[in-house]
């Protein structure tokens, strides 16, 4: 009987599903290697947050771009660089003790070189205005 060779026609794109799952388990198997993420009751709130700011700033990327087409200006509800795409996307970006630190600290070393709030003393600051526009933090 003839083997069946696996080509990339027979393989299934993964459904959104899949993909989200897939991803929450490959940082769940990188949060396990820090020792002070010892438990999934550990890891949690911290894997929240991620996804929280990269679906934040995957959704205000499209209604960027949507303002764009239309001509408008489009203001973030996070300013950079504190937006997903300016500190956790970059290939060669911030990692290790600096991250940590841009994370954290309620000043630090920004990815753009410049020593400001860091990003969770940021978010803590950021109010929604009463047109329902978010603002940014005073000083920040």
């Amino acid at each position: 009987m003839a083997r069946s060779k696996i080509t990339k026609a027979n393989v299934q794109p993964q459904t959104t599903a899949q993909q989200l799952g897939s991803l929450i388990k490959s940082a769940r198997d990188i949060m396990r290697k820090d020792k002070g993420l010892s438990t999934d009751l550990d890891r949690l709130p911290l894997l929240t947050w991620v996804m929280f700011l990269k679906f934040l700033d995957d959704v205000e990327q499209i209604e960027e771009s949507k303002a764009k087409m239309r001509g408008e200006k489009y203001q973030s509800a996070i300013a950079s660089p504190y937006r997903w795409r300016d500190w956790a996307s970059k290939e060669d970006g911030t990692t290790g003790a600096e991250l940590l630190a841009f994370v954290n600290q309620e000043e630090a070393m920004r990815p753009d070189g410049k020593r400001a709030t860091g990003l969770l003393a940021y978010l803590r600051g950021l109010h929604g205005g009463n047109d329902g526009t978010a603002g940014a933090p005073d000083g920040g």
